[in-house]
């Protein structure tokens, strides 16, 4: 017999080819998980970059608007869909303390504007990643059922041909075996992508906290620290 895995395929079983087909929608599923994420996390980057030097520029001429306007032409930056979020939160509360109302603190206003949108862009960033990490801990458990199965089938063959020779069980070893290097295969890649694309969210999100506590200083720097004080001014 030939152990090609096409002939393997062929000689298996219905569970053995359930195994086979659950592996490699998981090995396909992994690798378009993971293509997405990384061109994403490419876009993310390159907007962001962009959107930092944007907002520098504004913070220096103090047209806190301008970040506002250049954060809708960069929609995959969480950077500046954080930072526009508590501009426009500072903002609003500006607007509210020009108008007499009493009580407003912009800081607080900000802060609390920037942790929600914080919060809503890293979980952006990382969806799809439980499933890759499921995957990874998940298909070699998988594969060892294969295996599992194919033995059990190796040892159903010797009882009834009374045989205990290799060529006897050859196809249901290869069959395991398979199971175990497919699960294998599928799983190892898996782990190391969910490290690797994890450790990129951990980057955009240290990005997305440098740049907000640089919005924070700004408005601590030019006085706007509480609006009952501005108001009374």
């Amino acid at each position: 017999m030939s152990f090609s895995l096409i002939e393997v395929w062929h000689e298996a079983g219905i569970v053995g080819k359930g195994v086979f087909v659950i592996l490699a929608l998981m090995s396909i599923y992994s690798l378009g998980l993971v293509v997405e994420r990384m061109l994403r996390y490419q876009k993310a980057n390159n907007q962001s970059v962009g959107y930092v030097a944007t907002l520098h520029q504004a913070l220096e001429r103090g047209k806190l608007e301008d970040a506002v306007e250049a954060a809708r032409r960069m929609p995959k930056s969480p950077v500046a869909q954080t930072v526009a979020a508590g501009v426009q939160a500072y903002v609003a509360g500006v607007a509210e303390v020009g108008r007499g109302k009493a009580g407003v603190d912009l800081v607080e206003a900000l802060d609390r504007s920037l942790e929600r949108v914080r919060d809503r862009q890293v979980s952006l960033l990382k969806r799809g990643l439980s499933g890759l990490a499921t995957i990874g801990s998940t298909a070699p458990f998988v594969g060892l059922f294969g295996t599992v199965v194919g033995i059990i089938k190796a040892f159903t063959s010797m009882s009834t041909t009374g045989s205990g020779g290799l060529g006897a069980v050859s196809a249901d070893i290869a069959e395991a075996l398979v199971a175990t290097g497919l699960g294998l295969f599928v799983a190892i890649p898996a782990v190391a992508l969910f490290n690797y694309l994890n450790n990129r969210v951990e980057e955009l999100t240290v990005d997305i906290n440098d740049v907000s506590g640089e919005v924070v200083a700004y408005v601590l720097r030019t006085g706007h620290e509480a609006g009952p004080r501005e108001a009374g001014a």
